[in-house]
């Protein structure tokens, strides 16, 4: 079997349902065959290396700022980015225009003019799948906008 890579963006992590949502796309996606990178922040970066200390689903994390000048066309299959700041939805276009690969931004927020900001910001920017709904502590409304769309994978 060929393996497909797919990296997952993360930013800051303020919203409490970032870290579970990324841990469960990981594992997601390790079950369609994608070899999963994560980039993030430093920050975030900690958190998913303490909530999942034996690396049962994420193995690979590298630094978002960092990674930028490393980045190429083709280099990943799928893009998934966790777009709730603007800074998340601009590095999300940043890494989408880069990459030139399937995107799917998961834009959420507690607030529905935020939501449409950012799905504007991403929309007028990239051909991604933007999968938005309004979500902050609870991740289950995340995960069943997320499930549906990887079924389509």
């Amino acid at each position: 079997m060929i393996m497909k890579n797919a990296l997952i963006l993360l930013g800051c992590p303020e919203s409490p349902s970032q870290t579970p949502m990324a841990i469960y796309a990981s594992y997601k996606l390790n079950n369609l065959g994608y070899d999963v990178t994560i980039a993030s922040n430093p920050a975030a970066s900690k958190l998913i290396k303490i909530s999942d200390p034996e690396n049962n689903y994420i193995n690979k994390i590298i630094d978002l700022d960092r990674c930028l000048n490393t980045l190429e066309e083709g280099q990943y299959d799928l893009l998934l980015g966790f777009v709730h700041k603007d800074a998340a939805a601009s590095f999300f276009v940043t890494f989408d225009q880069i990459l030139n690969t399937k995107s799917i931004a998961l834009v959420f927020e507690k607030d529905e003019k935020l939501i449409d900001e950012y799905v504007e910001m991403v929309k007028s920017s990239t051909n991604a799948e933007i999968l938005a709904v309004k979500a902050f502590h609870n991740p289950n409304p995340i995960k069943i906008k997320l499930d549906k769309a990887l079924e389509n994978i």
